[in-house]
């Protein structure tokens, strides 16, 4: 059975826990989540006031490859709208997936985008199809955006061929524009996916059950050279993939800002940043059931930005989608397109898995983008029904999406 827990306290005050217990764990209504910081008891834990953590009076925190792909996903972006000086395959092949070739010659080097784009141990371990089908979307959108940008040099988009709108939108001939598709993808494929479904699950161990990590954590067994256990560097890869690239980032870390102007989720960034100092601090403290119920904090937190920021735009988009010139909401269908494929690698902690399958977003996405002439044949009518599909599996409603 599962105990339930409710707490009080934040980062400098101490728990005080109650917990209660059913027979039956199939009974949602009884069971409780650890959802919010509130529902963690860190009593007993020293938890700094920032990501700050150290041994031997040199820092333990390392998430410097983070960093890297971070920023090499930000100037291949930028590549995607580059209509004076339109890159080529070998461009973007160099970048995406050797990491060479970067104008920033300091992303240059053994990391790429590519090798970590649905490749976690928690759903592409046994399923290297799905991670194929998956890497082989990114590099269409790149691939395809090179027609775009050479047709939109003469061309205003329309239905049927791609081209410019608005003076700063490339549409491909559905509307789509590739650029959005990548980085909103990429908050799934990447960002999340490596926090949420790789590197949380390999604190323990290699997604092997041999508790190794956990055993050198336990004994502060130092990584070889390094300065921090395994388990700790893993729990920064994870941080890192949120916030390693500053303000400079286009993806997670954008939105874990952005969000916070809907009203319903404005305390999604104060819960993600506690919970991951909180966690931190039980792997130093070696409280594994403190960290593990930090990490469910952040796998439901994080979890619900696609979404919601999905239907934001989707919503926005009905605004003008049946008015005379539907490509006005194209921009905010293309973003939409991308928080939707990010569904896929979200964490629901009551069923620990994605609260959608491959095959149910790649539905969800027929259903915005898969008729002939894409989204030029989506009606309000059609994006309310697509919101409602995407709310349904989640614990808020479609009129606080919309506060």
């Amino acid at each position: 059975m599962r105990i339930s827990k409710l707490t009080l306290g934040m980062l400098v005050g101490a728990g005080v826990a109650f917990t209660s217990c059913s027979d039956d764990d199939n009974i949602k209504n009884i069971i409780n989540y650890n959802k919010n910081i509130e529902d963690i008891d860190f009593s007993g834990i020293s938890v700094p006031s920032n990501y700050e953590f150290s041994r031997n009076n040199e820092t333990t925190v390392s998430y410097s490859g983070q960093t890297t792909r971070l920023l090499q996903v930000n100037e291949i972006g930028d590549l995607l709208t580059n209509v004076s000086d339109i890159p080529t395959q070998e461009d973007f092949t160099n970048r995406f997936n050797q990491a060479t070739g970067f104008n920033n010659a300091d992303l240059n080097g053994s990391k790429n985008v590519r090798s970590k784009v649905a490749a976690s141990v928690g759903l592409f371990a046994n399923n290297q199809a799905d991670a194929d089908a998956i890497k082989a979307d990114f590099d269409g959108y790149l691939t395809n955006q090179i027609a775009v940008l050479e047709s939109a040099k003469n061309n205003e988009a329309k239905q049927g061929e791609a081209g410019i709108y608005d003076g700063k939108r490339y549409f491909n001939e559905k509307g789509l524009e590739y650029n959005q598709a990548f980085y909103k993808g990429l908050i799934g494929a990447l960002a999340m996916d490596q926090a949420l479904n790789h590197y949380f699950n390999r604190l323990d161990d290699d997604f092997d059950g041999t508790n190794a990590f956990k055993t050198a954590n336990d004994g502060e067994t130092l990584a070889e050279g390094k300065n921090y256990t395994t388990m700790e560097h893993h729990f920064d890869e994870a941080y890192g993939y949120v916030y390693g690239a500053g303000e400079n980032d286009r993806l997670l870390g954008k939105y874990l800002e952005e969000i916070q102007n809907q009203t319903y989720f404005s305390d999604i960034a104060e819960n993600v940043k506690k919970a991951f100092i909180i966690g931190r601090a039980a792997v130093v403290a070696k409280e594994y059931e403190v960290r593990d119920a930090a990490v469910e904090v952040l796998r439901y937190q994080l979890s619900k930005i696609p979404a919601a920021r999905g239907i934001y735009y989707l919503q926005k988009a009905k605004e003008t989608i049946d008015s005379e010139d539907p490509r006005a909401a194209f921009h905010a269908l293309s973003e939409g397109y991308g928080f939707i494929y990010s569904l896929q690698f979200t964490y629901n902690i009551e069923t620990n898995a994605s609260y959608f399958t491959k095959a149910e977003v790649d539905a969800l996405l027929n259903k915005l983008y898969g008729s002939e002439n894409g989204f030029y044949d989506l009606t309000a009518e059609k994006l309310e029904e697509l919101s409602n599909d995407i709310v349904a599996k989640y614990d808020f409603t479609l009129a606080q999406v919309n506060q």
